[in-house]
């Protein structure tokens, strides 16, 4: 009887392959005339290839693999899909692509928040969007449009704070005051000042008012 090799699953291409069915998944009328269907499923397609050609977790260094992930998540916004935005976004943090396109996938991460639930569901939008913020800080640390408080690189930080807060964990509490603390030092004082206010409410966490307290003493 001859040998059978095993073959390992990879969970990468898996995930992408699930993306295409997604997207197939859609009803006819969820997809706005202003997006290319069959188009947009062909650069989807692109992402299950490359995981074919490269590995499901490689470094990618090809020249148009940004530009190609970007145009994916302008489209996807449109649809209003969170998940396939998010989907795109993971494809692009395992082959450290960077997302050229940060507000689509901000505003996906602020949805995904408030869906969950749980603590867990909220520390794994929170592993997230930590990535997220390795990924778009060399472009958006310089966060130069102080004018636009709708700016991603904001949003951002302080839906990281605020996610981290109903988690009601000192230790993710901490992380994503530090993180905010950097990337936004000018705001802090008022962000923290507005987080005091909330958690004077009846029922939030003691844990809260003093992780919030330590940032404002500081």
């Amino acid at each position: 009887m001859d040998a059978k090799p095993i073959s390992f699953v990879d969970d990468a291409r898996r995930a992408s392959r699930e993306l295409l069915r997604r997207f197939d998944a859609l009803p006819k009328g969820g997809v706005p005339a202003a997006v290319e269907r069959l188009e947009l499923r062909a650069r989807l397609e692109t992402l299950e290839a490359l995981d074919r050609q490269y590995g499901g977790n490689a470094r990618l260094e090809l020249e148009d693999a940004a530009e190609l992930v970007a145009s994916i998540v302008v489209d996807l916004a449109r649809i209003d899909d969170a998940d396939l935005v998010i989907g795109v976004a993971l494809w692009a943090l395992r082959h450290a692509v960077a997302i050229e396109a940060p507000e689509p996938v901000v505003n996906a991460l602020a949805t995904h928040s408030n869906r969950a639930t749980g603590r867990e569901e909220l520390a794994a939008v929170l592993a997230l969007m930590h990535a997220v913020i390795g990924n778009v800080g060399p472009r958006l640390a310089a966060d130069l449009e102080r004018s636009n408080p709708e700016r991603p690189w904001r949003i951002l930080h302080a839906n990281l704070a605020i996610t981290a807060i109903r988690t009601e964990d000192a230790g993710l509490m901490d992380a994503a005051f530090d993180a905010l603390d950097a990337a936004l030092p000018a705001e802090r004082d008022s962000f923290y000042a507005e987080a005091r206010a909330l958690a004077l409410a009846p029922g939030i966490s003691s844990v809260v008012r003093k992780r919030i307290e330590a940032r404002i003493q500081a």
